[in-house]
């Protein structure tokens, strides 16, 4: 059976809740990421900042303050008061076929994958586009 622990990317950037709004835009931004986990500091996932969520409070800031005040807001804006606490995560030992049920029936970016509440990688629905991909050309080799 293969499982979320075959497929998920463990090379992670996560942030922690105290971070500012500006260091997770750069972030996002230097990796190329649009889900970036936030974990305390033993490393257990406590909530999620999607690029949605950063874009959502960015208009807000703007709307508010001006775009001037944009880069000093994000400045002093915890990730925290961003982030969505409320997430669901998935176990490295689910089978594939499971997790692909789950993001077919539900719109979700990501699925950060804990063991005993740690955080030890994050599943998205390109993992899956990718292994379609080589599968498909191995194929046809």
């Amino acid at each position: 059976m293969i499982t979320v622990a075959d497929l998920m990317v463990t090379n992670l950037a996560t942030l922690e809740a105290d971070s500012s709004l500006a260091a997770a835009k750069e972030l996002m931004h230097d990796k190329n990421i649009r889900n970036l986990p936030i974990v305390n500091q033993s490393g257990e996932c406590i909530g999620m900042l999607t690029q949605r969520e950063y874009l959502r409070y960015a208009f807000y800031l703007v709307s508010q303050f001006g775009t001037q005040q944009l880069a000093k807001k994000e400045e002093q804006t915890p990730v925290s008061k961003v982030m969505n606490k409320d997430i669901l995560t998935i176990e490295p030992g689910v089978s594939l076929d499971t997790a692909a049920e789950f993001f077919i029936e539900n719109k979700y970016g990501c699925l950060p994958v804990v063991e005993n509440n740690k955080l030890l990688g994050i599943l998205t629905p390109v993992d899956f586009v990718k292994l379609a991909h080589k599968m498909l050309l191995e194929k046809n080799q």
